[in-house]
């Protein structure tokens, strides 16, 4: 398999309905999730590929938690050029931190127990060394227990071993081989190490490439990049999850910060329905990019769909090996293929040109705007820290202007589509974590009439940092109503309350 685009191949000729993909798709859509890319491939072949605008193949999109397993990745390179053994004690690598007596649970904590995510502690820490003053709650190795400082320790490690970051180190070694988008990125944290636990930044197709590596046991064509071991380990069931898993589909077992998954497969999991869903034994690979974080279970909701469509349907067992069937490839690829579906594959491709981003659901009129356009009510519960708001519709669209503590500010909307502009605060994090980036984040927004007198306002951040606010606003004569809610990081918490007041 070579650096540049994938190879591309319809549905059916590597047994694949394409009318199951297309099932697979709208059960999303009536879900009404925000999805902003789908990719499907079999038999390291990309079958199937949507992306909802601006969204595109070139665009980078923030990966959340997947960066967790990119730096176990990194871990894994770094053990096979004996920089580290993953046996090695932590408090060993941060001797600033430990340099003098610590708690014995502290000090029997490994890199092994970090991949395997069964700290000593039953939560994540502020920072690095927080991790080593917090007292521990329970013996390190022992229990499974989802938390982000094991990630960043990690990263710390490598970073303070190769004397770069985590990307510049894993560059060369994996991601320039496979391909991957110069230039990608990953947030730093505020304790002077790349966020690793959450900040990666690259394409969905970057994304597959990774997740295509571990399926082949390593390799990327003929060139074994990681350590077949290692990748056997880190892509197996390490650790029993299922006292914390949220969900049937989190209860699967846990590797090297990967997620074991039903059917024998695995998945990086990111926040938001971020997605890399491999099943190595039919050579199915399903990724996604998205914001889901309003959504509960959004992301089971996508593997349920995606075991009782695509899944279900396959025609044909795996071949040998990802990207190097066997001797008699062309028999068993002619055996395990499908007729050509001309008709199903334009539906398939018509749902997938066609992806867009979620809308407000509701009315795109109602009565109470011609009578509220234009007049600005003064808010005398100021919890939300909104001073006084106002409604401007005309057209198909609207705008929401307002007074907060920062000044005059406004989120234009449309009514059944989205309009895109650029969110109105600066103090929001940039390419260091709590670090403001002194720009806005581009963003989009739409509207509905729940009710005659209701109207609801959904905007999506959609830059380094995704999150979504929901406004909702309830006019009855010269009174107005505010309630105004987050799903985010670290960001939109001035955006979070109640308030009334009148015109």
């Amino acid at each position: 398999m070579g650096q540049g685009d994938f190879i591309t191949a319809t549905p059916e000729s590597v047994g694949v309905p394409s009318s199951a993909i297309t099932k697979f798709v709208r059960s999303l859509q009536d879900h009404s999730l925000c999805m902003h890319s789908i990719l499907v491939f079999r038999r390291g072949k990309l079958i199937a590929e949507g992306y909802a605008p601006p969204f595109d193949a070139q665009r980078r999109h923030r990966m959340y938690s997947i960066s967790k397993s990119f730096t176990a990745l990194g871990i894994g390179l770094m053990a096979q050029e004996g920089k580290l053994g993953l046996d090695d004690r932590i408090v060993d690598h941060f001797p600033e931190y430990a340099p003098g007596p610590v708690h014995p649970f502290i000090a029997e904590a490994t890199i092994r127990d970090m991949l395997t995510m069964r700290d000593c502690h039953d939560e994540t820490s502020a920072g690095l060394a927080d991790w080593f003053s917090t007292p521990p709650t329970h013996p390190p190795g022992t229990v499974f227990l989802y938390n982000t400082t094991c990630t960043n320790l990690m990263c710390a490690i490598i970073e303070k071993i190769s004397g770069g970051t985590l990307m510049e180190y894993l560059y060369p070694r994996l991601l320039e081989p496979i391909g991957f988008t110069p230039g990608c990125m990953c947030i730093r944290g505020s304790w002077g190490y790349s966020w690793s636990g959450s900040g990666i930044i690259c394409t969905p197709r970057d994304l597959a490439k990774v997740a295509m590596v571990c399926m082949n046991s390593g390799r990327w064509g003929e060139k074994q990049l990681i350590n077949e071991s290692f990748i056997r380990e880190a892509t197996s069931r390490q650790v029993d999850n299922a006292i914390n898993g949220s969900d049937l589909e989190h209860q699967s077992g846990y590797g090297y910060q990967i997620w074991r998954t039903r059917h024998n497969g695995f998945a990086f999991l990111g926040m938001g329905t971020q997605l890399a869903v491999a099943l190595p034994e039919q050579e199915l690979l399903l990724v996604t990019t998205a914001d889901t974080q309003g959504v509960a279970n959004a992301g089971s909701i996508v593997l349920r769909s995606f075991w009782e469509t695509v899944l279900a349907s396959l025609s044909g067992g795996a071949s040998a090996e990802l990207g190097a069937l066997p001797e008699d490839a062309e028999a068993q690829a002619e055996q395990c293929s499908l007729p050509e579906d001309a008709d199903a594959q334009a539906e398939l491709g018509a749902v997938m040109g066609g992806l867009k981003l979620t809308t407000s659901a509701g009315a795109h009129s109602s009565p109470t705007a011609g009578v509220i356009s234009g007049k600005t009510y003064r808010l005398f519960d100021e919890d939300c820290g909104w001073r006084d708001v106002r409604f401007d519709f005309e057209g198909d669209g609207g705008r929401l202007v307002y007074t907060n503590r920062r000044g005059a500010k406004e989120i234009p909307f449309g009514f059944g589509h989205n309009k895109f502009f650029v969110f109105p605060e600066t103090h929001y994090p940039g390419i260091e974590l709590k670090k403001p980036a002194g720009r806005g984040y581009e963003a989009y927004a739409s509207a509905g009439w729940v009710d005659d007198r209701t109207l609801s306002v959904m905007c999506y951040i959609a830059d380094d940092y995704f999150g979504s606010l929901h406004i909702n606003a309830v006019f009855d004569g010269n009174r107005i109503t505010l309630f105004l809610k987050k799903t985010a990081e670290f960001f939109l918490d001035d955006y979070v309350g109640w308030s009334y007041g009148y015109c």
